[in-house]
This record gives structure tokens, sequence and C-alpha cells, in this order.
């Protein structure tokens, strides 16, 4: 099994020295930082313009498939969602929050890289009379401090064509399953980059307060 802490961002860093790995977002650098969420695009399950999005929770799912071998792997992920989610890796609650201009970070340490790992949110909009936004905004980094190798990918900025996040609204029974079979999901939409839409510029990562 793999164990859970929470972490807070200290520097923005994308990194690939002893191993490099397919992403759009790879450069390299001394040493990875926490994930950073300024090269990350909100995502929802439907385009309109972040106006007249229903109350109500969504799922999204994005399954990868490791292609560097090592024994265990740190997956560390910054997160917001407007206006609450919860997160899980391979089935597992990680944690949830419930204030979208807070970001938070949590890390799971000691997970095999063997694979496949399986993300899921269960992702909630809160009702509101005027301008009812909602979307999803995330970065993922997996190390190894041993081989000082990782990947890092960001919603609506990955370049390997098999890894997509999915959407589904309303939310199906056992969608945070790793086995839960979401081929016929459409792929989530992208709405805007980090700072664009009406969220603007986010609160620095903080400790994650709730967890269940």
């Amino acid at each position: 099994m793999f164990a859970l802490r929470r972490v807070i961002p200290i520097v923005t860093a994308l990194f690939a020295a002893a191993m490099t790995v397919s992403t759009s977002n790879d450069a390299t650098v001394a040493f990875p930082g926490p994930p950073d969420l300024t090269l990350a695009s909100w995502m929802w399950n439907n385009n309109t313009l972040n106006t007249g999005f229903p109350a109500g929770s969504s799922a999204f799912r994005l399954t990868f498939h490791p292609s560097i071998e090592f024994p265990v792997a740190n997956i560390s992920v910054a997160i917001s969602t407007d206006n609450a989610y919860s997160l899980y890796f391979n089935g597992t609650l990680i944690g949830n929050a419930l204030d979208w201009t807070k970001p938070n970070v949590w890390t799971i340490n000691n997970v095999p890289s063997t694979g496949p790992w399986v993300f899921a949110i269960l992702a909630t909009n809160y009702f509101d009379a005027s301008l009812n936004p909602a979307g999803i905004i995330a970065s993922f980094r997996a190390s190894n401090a041993a081989l000082q190798a990782f990947y890092i990918w960001y919603t609506g900025q990955i370049a390997i064509p098999s890894v997509v996040w999915k959407a589904m609204f309303p939310v199906p029974d056992g969608f945070a399953n790793p086995t839960f079979d979401d081929s016929a999901w459409p792929p989530a939409v992208l709405e805007a980059p980090y700072g664009g839409g009406p969220w603007g510029n986010l609160a620095t990562p903080v400790p994650a307060s709730l967890c269940i």
C-alpha cells in the first residue's frame, strides 16, 4: 500500500534529468520542486464559456501507464476545484476540499511504478443565482529521488495521446474504482489557462485541511 502525507509547495520546477519522459512540459533543472498550477488549464465536462453550469457533481478520470520502471514513485498533486472536490488514486480517497480559492497539494508515497495509475475526481459545483462557473485545475508530478527522474503533467496540457481526462455528468456508481470502464466517456473540455476565466490567479497551494 502507499502512504499519504500533505505538503506545502515551495518552488516551481519541471524536471527530467536522469531520464526524459514525453510530455509537452518537460524541462531540465537541478531537481524537481513540488507541482505547480501555472502551466495547467481549467477543465469541466462541457463547454459553456464558464457560464450557466448546473449545480451538482461530475466525475473525472485519467489513466496513466508509466513507461519508466523504478521501485516506487512519490506522486504529488496540486489541485483546485470550483467549488469542491474529492480526489481518488487507484480507488483510494486521497483527500478533499471545499474552497477553490485555496488550492491543495497532496502527496502519495511509495506507489509501484508498474501502473496503471488511475486518478479520479468527484467535482461539485454549488448553486449560484448569477454567474455559476465550474472547473478543475490540477498538476501532477511523479518522482523517484534515487533515480532523480519523474513525470509531470497538467490538466489541459498533456502530449501523450493515450492520456486523456474524461468527464461524465451525472456521476456513475463506482466511478473511482480503477477497473471502472470509462471507454464511453467523452473527454473533458478545456475552459481557460491558469489566470484566465473567472478565477484569475490563485493563492499559493496550502496543506489540505479536510480529509476523510
